[in-house]
């Protein structure tokens, strides 16, 4: 199968975790694409979705399945990861999971206001998002959250 991991990451949080997605399902025999995307820069305060700027719009074509990973900003999701859905077309594929990287050490602080947005933008492109977490990055099981996280991803793509 041909999965792509199309992450929005600026500290490299979110990027891990799609890394370690990576990693698992290339060795569960999967055909995968990691591609990261960023802010060009990180204003100071609060800031505006029309204010944002994306190094890159990432191709989200061509795969039988696509995993999202953002991070929640301000208690919500991160304007980069809106921004970058606005942009593109409609999935050609519905098999598609999501998850988010927060600082807060709970989902109730942002993360789960955050997942209920980014699924909502999610579908209406299209997408049926299958797997959805969020992995607390001031946690103290935050590796357990992980782990957890690609094992669940990655049993929707056994044969």
């Amino acid at each position: 199968m041909k999965i792509g991991i199309i992450v929005h990451s600026q500290t490299g949080h979110t990027l891990l975790v799609g890394e370690k997605l990576q990693e698992q399902l290339q060795s569960d025999g999967h055909e995968v694409a990691l591609i990261r995307f960023q802010n060009t820069e990180t204003p100071k305060g609060p800031q505006k979705i029309e204010d944002v700027r994306l190094d890159q719009v990432p191709d989200a074509t061509g795969y039988d399945a696509l995993i999202f990973g953002a991070w929640v900003e301000a208690f919500n999701l991160c304007h980069g990861f809106t921004l970058y859905l606005q942009q593109i077309p409609d999935f050609a594929t519905a098999n598609v999971s999501c998850f988010l990287t927060q600082q807060f050490r709970f989902k109730w602080m942002g993360g789960s206001l955050a997942m209920a947005k980014m699924k909502r933008l999610l579908r209406a492109k299209g997408a049926q998002v299958n797997a959805t977490g969020i992995i607390n990055w001031s946690n103290k099981k935050r590796e357990q959250q992980i782990a957890e996280l690609v094992a669940r991803f990655s049993s929707q793509y056994q044969p």
